[in-house]
């Protein structure tokens, strides 16, 4: 029981890291595709 809840903890934490990589890497991407959508709307 406590091996399965430490798996869990490990999968959980791994998730976390990579979403976080995710996010650092396509931050800036995904702000110049906003920064772009915005300025084609405004007048």
């Amino acid at each position: 029981m406590n091996t399965a809840k430490n798996g869990w903890v490990m999968i959980t934490l791994m998730s976390a890291v990579l979403v976080a990589a995710l996010l650092a890497l396509a931050g800036p991407a995904l702000e110049n595709l906003f920064n772009d959508a915005i300025s084609r709307v405004s007048p």
